[in-house]
């Protein structure tokens, strides 16, 4: 039997993580977030639900303490996140978040044999500015701050120290279920069209004249769930970096159509607008939607972080980060991007979180 523990298990990219993992034979699963344990999740064949830690990984001692129930982990997968106003001042928790993992790990000596680790397509600069596309994992940095290397060097430190091997997975604009994180565009466009519908107002992209023609990409999180999950049976995954995508590349103005066919709306043409400003006043009609459809009851502060969105849609350059080395390396992984929003969005749809 092998032990993976979960870091960040109610992120986008965690929540299908921790889906996947419970899922498969041969393999015992431990959530760990500051929250408690996800809702809805249960084990192989229906089994109880895998074992969640509670604890905040920013306390070095309140790790070592909890995760010595942990003791068992030949596997981590670490995708935990904490979102601050600035690159600088992320870089101080997120690192600390790794280090004491994988420390807590090895003070109650866990056999741990392999460490995936999340990270983005902020390690090319995309956050910045247009950079050099398709992105390579052989392209040389850029000037910091950026926390990503920080924490693949502490990873690569740790793993010398300890006697592990590693793989960092870097998605893009990864798209799954889940509330309350901050980076997941498909709740931004799924609340943004739901409001539009009711308001009787047909979907107009809100992002960049740039973004709309530009070239897009994004992750299904449960393609990284799979991804993470070759990494940690493949030799050929150790002491690495890989892109992780859905493979393609798609337009907002050749999937728009779909998005709007997919609420039942008709489309107009684009409208430039901040979402942070304009969702200010949509509390009341959100919660109209949630009583009228019966929709899972969640605050409005955590439905969706507007500005990630925001980000998103602004991007007015292209976008596109080369996933040939990891499909040389034998992960052959794929999905086409127009099919993947759609079947999350019925997804959200079924499990009562948009209307």
């Amino acid at each position: 039997m092998k032990n993976v523990l979960l870091a960040g298990a109610h992120g986008v990219l965690g929540r299908a993580v921790a889906e996947h993992f419970a899922s498969l034979p041969g393999w015992a699963l431990t959530t760990v977030a500051r929250r408690g344990a996800l809702t809805g999740l249960v084990g192989l064949d229906g089994h109880a639900p895998p074992r969640h830690l509670s604890v905040d990984l920013l306390d070095a001692r309140a790790s070592q303490e909890r995760l010595a129930e942990a003791r068992t982990t030949t596997h981590l997968v670490f995708t935990a996140y904490l979102e601050r106003p600035t690159m600088t001042e992320s870089v101080a928790p997120n690192v600390a978040m790794l280090a004491n993992t994988l420390d807590a790990l090895a003070a109650a000596k866990a056999p741990l044999e392999h460490v995936i680790l999340a990270g983005g397509g902020k390690s090319y600069g995309e956050h910045l500015g247009p950079y050099k596309t398709p992105a390579k994992e052989s392209d040389p940095r850029f000037l910091g701050p950026i926390f990503y290397n920080d924490q693949e060097d502490l990873l690569a430190e740790r793993a010398k120290k300890y006697g592990f091997t590693w793989t960092v997975l870097r998605p893009d604009a990864v798209i799954g279920l889940s509330l309350q994180s901050p980076m997941n565009l498909l709740m931004g466009l799924a609340v943004y069209a739901s409001l539009c519908k009711d308001a009787g107002v047909p979907l107009r992209f809100p992002g960049k004249p740039g973004a709309w023609t530009a070239l897009h990409q994004v992750t299904a999180a449960d393609l990284f769930a799979q991804a993470a999950e070759w990494a940690t049976t493949t030799k050929a995954a150790a002491g690495q970096i890989f892109n992780v995508t859905n493979g393609d590349s798609f337009r907002w103005q050749h999937l728009w159509p779909d998005i709007a066919a997919f609420f039942d709306m008709p489309h107009a043409a684009p409208q430039p607008m901040n979402l942070v400003e304009q969702m200010r006043d949509k509390e009341p009609q959100w919660n109209r939607l949630v009583e009228r459809h019966g929709l899972r009851p969640t605050p409005w502060s955590e439905v969706v972080s507007w500005g990630f969105t925001d980000a998103v849609l602004g991007t007015d350059y292209d976008m596109v980060q080369s996933t040939i080395k990891i499909r040389q390396a034998g992960f052959n992984g794929c999905e086409d991007s127009h099919a993947s929003f759609l079947r999350h969005l019925g997804r959200l749809r079924r499990e009562k979180y948009i209307p």
